[in-house]
């Protein structure tokens, strides 16, 4: 029996989507394209092998306790683009338009259904970056890999939570209001992490204040190994953030009744 913070779960995924088959590929000898987001942090460190310092600048979109919010658009990083396996200058803009079946668009979740589909907010008023880039992803049929903590499990399906929802829809939010993509490509959980990095079944036993427990059963050796690796990684650090000023940001929350 285990338990993961956040940020820990957060860890392991992200050394797993770097394990991923269509990930290897595109590192040597294609691209990879890492957008913003907490668990995103991660996996670009795995690919890399640098650490991020402030992991919080590769984010836009948030959730505070107080609600919706954005990064501070002064220090942010914009999403990172590897090609052959090294860190470019290129943005999407840029690179949208020549990938193809052999490289990787990496997108994190903001939920995910019991059906193993995921959704991401849509915070911006023409869908973001995903906005932009969906229609090529499909088209073509790039590899999408969407690396998702069970933080953010919803018991509905996203199918049904698209359609409710929109950021010209809410009367009011706390924070910003936001519209909802249901995202295609593999979602990579802590239970996916544990099982295809370990060769282990992982169950999820539920939890509190953020924390997640989980059996593993497996092999002897098998189960050492996992337990080893998590061991290593207990005490990850929560990641902080800056957010943007309310006085100079371009969206619009609807915080008043």
């Amino acid at each position: 029996m285990i338990t993961l913070t956040a940020s820990e779960g957060k860890r392991i995924i992200a050394k797993a989507v770097a394990r991923e088959e269509c990930v290897i590929r595109a590192m040597e000898k294609g691209t990879v394209v890492v957008c913003p987001g907490t668990t995103n942090a991660y996996v670009l460190e795995s690919l890399t092998g640098k650490r991020l310092e402030a992991k919080g600048k590769f984010a836009i979109g948030i959730v505070t306790p107080s609600g919706t919010c954005v990064t501070k658009a002064g220090v942010r990083m914009r999403e990172a683009v590897l090609r052959c396996g090294e860190l470019s200058e290129m943005g999407i803009k840029e690179v949208i338009g020549d990938l193809d079946p052999e490289d990787v668009f990496i997108k994190g979740a903001n939920a995910i259904d019991p059906m193993g589909n995921a959704g991401v907010y849509l915070g911006s008023e023409t869908g973001g970056t995903i906005g932009m880039s969906i229609g090529t992803l499909l088209a073509r049929g790039v590899n999408v890999v969407v690396p998702a903590s069970l933080e953010k499990l919803v018991p509905f399906p996203i199918a049904e939570i698209v359609p409710r929802i929109g950021n010209r829809r809410f009367r009011a939010s706390m924070g910003l209001p936001v519209g909802m993509m249901q995202l295609p490509g593999k979602v990579i959980t802590e239970i996916d992490a544990i099982s295809s990095l370990f060769m282990c079944d992982c169950i999820p036993l539920g939890g509190s204040e953020g924390n997640r427990c989980y059996s593993i059963e497996g092999d002897e050796g098998a189960v050492k190994e996992a337990w080893d690796f998590i061991s290593s990684i207990k005490g990850e650090p929560a990641i902080s953030f800056e957010k943007e000023d309310c006085s100079s940001c371009r969206f619009k929350c609807r915080k008043v009744w």
